[in-house]
């Protein structure tokens, strides 16, 4: 199952990292980096995340969606209440990440977005603590857009997060499931 793992792992890197087509001729080419600071929603987990998301637009037809790929790196850092007691759930992941936007408001240097992302994360140890070394992230959250300059915006977010191993969706495991809120704080590059 490791190994099958690390295979699917490989291949969703290798495909963030190659192009759908030529960015040389993309004219309205954009990169995000984006922070996310997010604390937990349920009283007993005891965790706050820190995430850097960098994201490559994926070149589309004009309209009110963007996709985006690329890669998180994630550091949750706490503790959680698993049977009655306190367990250490402090870990680094790392993993892709898929990212739709809607954009249903756009006036001037102003727009409002609603982000929707997805990926898959291997970590260093157990997360949380009794869970497994991997795990799905979903975040949701509306976005507000800035237009600096030409070739740049800031966005501020408010994010939901879910992070799960969904280890009883087939029966069996454990799945220490993770919710948590918080604000994001992202650079938008054209070039």
């Amino acid at each position: 199952m490791r190994n099958l793992i690390c295979l699917v792992m490989v291949i969703n890197l290798l495909l963030i990292c190659m192009p759908g087509k030529s960015y040389a001729y993309a004219t309205d080419s954009q990169s995000e980096m984006e922070w996310e600071y997010l604390t937990p929603i349920d009283n007993d987990r005891d965790v706050t995340t820190l995430s850097l998301n960098i994201l490559k637009k994926i070149p589309a037809k004009k309209s009110n969606f963007s996709s985006y790929r690329g890669i998180t790196i994630t550091r949750p850092r706490g503790e959680i209440s698993l049977n009655g007691e306190t367990r250490d759930s402090s870990a680094v992941g790392i993993g892709p990440v898929y990212m739709i936007r809607y954009e249903p408001f756009q006036s001037g240097r102003m727009a409002f977005s609603l982000d929707m992302s997805g990926g898959l994360l291997l970590y260093d140890k157990k997360f949380p603590a009794g869970g497994r070394n991997y795990n799905f992230m979903w975040r949701i959250g509306p976005q507000l857009i800035y237009k600096i300059g030409e070739n740049y915006s800031v966005n501020i977010g408010y994010k939901l997060m879910h992070v799960s191993n969904g280890g009883t969706i087939f029966g069996k495991g454990h799945n220490p499931s993770y919710d948590a809120k918080g604000f994001s704080l992202g650079i938008l590059t054209h070039f």
